[in-house]
């Protein structure tokens, strides 16, 4: 059964409670308001209504006394409503009780027990009405009439029931916070078997909570040290904290139902019970594999740079050495070789300096557009007028589609991404490049592609080419020049166009980088009627 049912029959106990009092009391409709002092101060006011719509609660209440306190004289305490109060209370009769008598007394009686306040009854009922719980003689003065016992068993009848009703609350609470917790939460018996499974720790994991329900959860996790060892029985967390040895944020590495190792950070929590045996654990999963990430990209980036920045300036400072200590003795054509390579080095010193900067604008969310109306082709053909200067051999083919319409970007920005994957196709391609540029259109984009017939990039890669400071793992592309910022600033450009950029690429069969940007004006497509 649900929680939400239990609630609901719950509330159905409290209305048959509160009709049947109201019932042996001559009543006919009325409200139950609960004392919040006595179960959650919290919370706003509570009530009960019998045979009332909730129209008619507001003025009921201002009517009666906003506080008793019961006597053992007058536990039950009798007003004469006036006929326009009841004129105006019958508004909020239900059709079955408007045929009330025009003249009525409200009833409102303070139910009490031994530990505080519980809540007050009002009801109405026609004048003169009198129950048997009402007429007292002498003898049965005091807490032992009727009124008196009655009060009491409903008082007893009525804390049990709020009780039961906090405590559905309260497991309702728990259970939202388990469910729906970023936190992957695990929790076992006293055997170390899987008794819950949140689901952030299915997501984690990959496993789903019937699965692994029963199941020791040592061999669901198959958690490792941060070296890589396999942890023993002893050094299990939860059980460590059975034996009162606390644990908290301790690293490890699970591995998930498909094999992968996650980096994480668990706390282990025991639950204990009265003669402190251990009665379940909770195991609380922290993912860290994004700060792991974060950590290995700092690590990279201080290498990365420092090697790059290394190279163009030990060139630099040689040729700009021997220059100053031979200038005069060298021939002019080895003089104009050495201006050329400090020039080179000068450039791809500029060039990195700009992409840290670049990444770093990307980063703080600064990357500003000037989107326009742009035509792809001549765009294209300027990319390559100036490659080929550089590269004279350079063979690129075009496959451009006719009457290739017009979109919606920045031609500073789309020659940059253009111009970088022009680059990578030449830079990882062994031999002589070949090298073809394709344009078409959708009835929403227009996509180009880079096709080269280079080393190509293996599936693990392709995954997370596109990141910061992400080289390809082929011992080509790592000694090869660069800090890993292309691919990256290409796809930062094209997502600020709206647009995507992906990658279809075999090991050893060359790769094809395709990016799209958006129409400046949609295909109008023929409709069609099945």
């Amino acid at each position: 059964m649900s929680w939400i049912q239990t609630v609901d029959n719950l509330q159905d106990q409290m209305t048959i409670l509160i009709g049947s009092a109201i019932r042996l009391l001559c009543g006919e409709v009325g409200v139950f308001v609960i004392s919040n002092e006595a179960f959650d101060p919290r919370s706003g006011t509570e009530y009960v209504l019998y045979r009332l719509e909730e129209s008619a609660l507001a003025p009921l209440l201002s009517f009666v006394q906003e506080s008793l306190q019961p006597t053992s004289r007058h536990p039950l305490i009798i007003e004469m409503t006036e006929p326009e109060f009841t004129q105006q209370l019958r508004v909020g009769l239900p059709a079955d009780v408007h045929e009330l008598p025009a003249e009525l007394e409200c009833c409102s009686l303070a139910v009490t027990d031994q530990h505080g306040p519980i809540g007050v009854l009002h009801f109405l009922r026609p004048v003169g009405q009198r129950s048997c719980l009402e007429q007292t003689t002498d003898t049965e003065a005091g807490e032992r009439s009727p009124i008196f016992l009655f009060i009491a068993q409903l008082a007893a009848s009525l804390r049990f029931a709020l009780q039961a009703q906090s405590l559905v609350k309260e497991q309702d609470r728990l259970a939202a916070i388990f469910h729906h917790s970023t936190e992957g939460l695990l929790t076992v018996d006293n055997a170390l078997r899987i008794i819950d499974f949140n689901p952030a720790m299915e997501r984690l994991t990959g496993w789903h909570e019937s699965e692994v329900l029963g199941q020791f959860y040592f061999t669901v996790l198959r958690p490792r040290d941060r070296q890589g060892n396999e942890l023993g029985l002893q050094d299990s967390p939860i059980l460590q904290c059975f034996a009162g040895q606390p644990l908290v944020n301790r690293d490890m590495i699970i591995t998930t139902r498909d094999g992968q190792s996650v980096d994480v950070r668990v706390t282990a929590s025991c639950v204990r019970s009265p003669r402190g045996e251990p009665v379940s654990g909770i195991l609380t999963v922290h993912d860290i594999s994004r700060e792991r990430e974060q950590e290995e990209q700092r690590s990279t980036f201080i290498s990365v740079i420092s090697h790059e920045l290394q190279t163009p300036i030990a060139i630099i400072k040689g040729y700009a050495s021997t220059l100053a200590r031979a200038g005069s003795r060298l021939k002019p054509d080895v003089v104009r070789s050495r201006l050329y390579a400090i020039e080179d080095e000068a450039d791809r010193l500029n060039k990195l300096v700009g992409n840290l900067l670049y990444a770093s604008r990307i980063q703080a969310q600064g990357l500003q557009m000037d989107v326009a109306p742009l035509q792809l082709e001549p765009l294209i053909h300027r990319v390559i007028r100036r490659l080929q200067v550089k590269y004279p051999d350079l063979d690129i083919a075009l496959d451009i589609s006719p009457d290739l319409p017009t979109v919606m970007a920045d031609r500073d920005r789309i020659e940059e991404v253009l111009q970088n994957l022009l680059d990578n196709a030449i830079k990882y391609s062994p031999d002589k490049p070949a090298i073809t540029i394709a344009a078409r259109a959708t009835s929403n984009d227009v996509i180009v592609s880079v096709r080269d017939a280079g080393m190509g990039i293996s599936l693990r890669d392709q995954e997370q080419i596109f990141q910061r400071f992400r080289r390809l793992g082929d011992p080509l592309a790592q000694s090869t020049p660069g800090a890993g910022l292309g691919l990256y600033i290409c796809r930062a450009i094209v997502e600020a166009h709206g647009g995507r950029i992906w990658v279809d690429s075999a090991l050893r069969q060359g790769s094809t980088f395709s990016f799209s940007l958006p129409r400046e004006e949609q295909a109008h497509l023929p409709m069609v009627v099945f």
